[in-house]
């Protein structure tokens, strides 16, 4: 089995330019086969090629600064409020190619199955954007269809053992 046959399309993107503020909204309405928004999204130049890629927890690291929730600071909801007008504006002014992680791992669409499920492990990746033969972004790969897929392949064979 390859990459390609279990891989999600690509349907929706970010670009660098965008503001954080478009990023959260374009991955609320990017919505994966299961009905639940992706918690990671490629970021593609104008000729299709990968230069980043942006997760939920890159956006998490922006909202909800660390300092936040010390000890000694004041109450979840003070906190909160305090920061609220801060950080809309952050999201609305700050750029995708200011979070974005550059360094991406890709892998090709002809690619095992068994490959991909051994660089996600070893990585610990849960998500691999799927490089076509002429470098464009074809599709995602997440680390929940790579195991479904294996243990499907798994449970076929063992019941193909049991009857035999």
């Amino acid at each position: 089995m390859k990459v390609r046959d279990i891989m999600e399309p690509l349907h929706n993107w970010l670009t660098p330019e965008m503001s954080v503020l478009q990023a959260i909204q374009v991955m609320k309405r990017t919505k994966r086969g299961h009905g639940l928004s992706v918690n990671g999204i490629a970021v593609l130049d104008n000729e299709m090629k990968l230069v980043g890629i942006v997760s939920t927890k890159d956006i998490l690291r922006l909202i909800i600064p660390s300092y936040a929730y010390m000890e000694g600071v004041a109450s979840d909801d003070e906190s909160w409020e305090g920061m609220r007008l801060d950080r809309t504006e952050k999201v609305r002014t700050m750029k995708v190619r200011d979070i974005m992680t550059e360094d991406v791992r890709t892998i090709s669409m002809h690619d095992s199955v068994m490959h991909c499920a051994d660089i996600m492990l070893t990585e610990q990746l849960r998500r691999l954007p799927v490089i076509g033969t002429d470098g464009r972004v074809l599709g995602i790969i997440y680390l929940r269809d790579v195991y479904n897929a294996v243990t499907d392949i798994l449970c076929d064979t063992s019941a193909i053992v049991q009857t035999a």
